[in-house]
C-alpha cells in the first residue's frame, strides 16, 4: 500500500497535501468506497486474483479461510495479512473461493467462480460509525458492504441489490456476508452480538447505499 519514492526522484511533501485531500473528500460527502479505491488504487484485480490463486493452492479447505484464522495465526502468515488489507479499516475481505459457512454442517461457499472476486464487509467497532453501527435495544447490527474491483463483478451490469444476490453462487452464501457483519461475535469491540440479527446495505459503486438484506 504505501509506496517509496523511487531513488531517482526527489522525495516530495505530500504528507500535508494527502491530509488536506482526505479531509477535503470526507468534508464533500465522499463515500468510503471511493476513498477506500483512492487509497488502494495501486491494486489491480489481476494483482489480487493472483494472490488469491496462490493462496488457495497453499491453503486448500477451511485453512484458506482468512477470516477464521486467530490474530496469532495472522501474524505469522504474511500472506494472510496481504490480502485482509484489500479493504479499508474496520473491514473485512469475504474472498468466495476462501470463505467458509460455520454452524450445523461446515461447508465453503458455493460455486465461488459465479460470484465477485472479493466484498468488503464493514466489521463490528467499539463506538457507532457511518458504515457500521449495532442497536442494543432492538439487538441489530447495521453494516455497509461492496464489491471490491467492481468493474469486475459478473454482475456489474445488474442494477441494485442483484448487483450482488444474482451472482451469490448459491442464496445461502449470503449468510457469510452476514456473520462477517458480526465477526467473532463483537468481541474484538467488547460487544457480544452473539444473538444480533442483521441487516446489510450495499454501497453502490456511484456512492449509493441500499438495503441488500435484512435478517427478520
Amino acid at each position: 500500500m504505501p509506496h517509496k519514492t523511487p531513488p531517482s526522484q526527489p522525495r516530495r511533501p505530500y504528507g500535508a497535501w494527502l491530509v488536506r485531500a482526505l479531509l477535503a473528500l470526507t468534508a464533500l460527502g465522499a463515500t468510503s468506497t471511493a476513498l477506500t479505491a483512492w487509497a488502494h488504487g495501486p491494486l489491480t484485480y489481476a494483482q489480487v486474483k493472483r494472490w488469491v490463486r496462490d493462496y488457495h493452492a497453499a491453503h486448500p479447505g477451511r485453512e484458506g479461510d482468512i477470516n477464521a484464522k486467530s490474530s496469532d495465526q495472522v501474524a505469522q502468515d504474511p500472506a494472510a495479512r496481504r490480502l485482509l488489507s484489500i479493504c479499508g479499516r474496520h473491514q473485512r475481505p469475504v474472498i468466495p473461493i476462501l470463505a467458509w459457512e460455520y454452524g450445523g454442517s461446515d461447508h465453503p461457499w458455493i460455486k465461488p467462480g459465479a460470484s465477485a472476486l472479493a466484498y468488503c464487509v464493514y466489521t463490528p467497532v467499539r463506538h457507532n460509525s457511518a458504515h457500521w453501527r449495532y442497536n442494543a435495544s432492538k439487538g441489530r447490527v447495521t453494516a455497509d458492504i461492496y464489491v471490491r474491483f467492481p468493474d469486475n463483478n459478473p454482475c456489474r451490469n445488474r442494477h441494485g441489490r442483484a448487483q450482488v444476490m444474482a451472482c451469490l453462487g448459491d442464496p445461502s452464501n449470503i449468510e457469510i456476508l452476514v456473520d462477517t457483519a458480526s465477526i467473532h461475535d463483537g468481541a474484538g469491540a467488547g460487544l457480544d452480538l452473539s444473538e444480533a440479527s442483521t441487516t446489510l446495505r450495499l454501497i453502490e459503486p456511484d456512492g449509493k447505499t441500499i438495503n441488500l438484506v435484512s435478517e427478520s
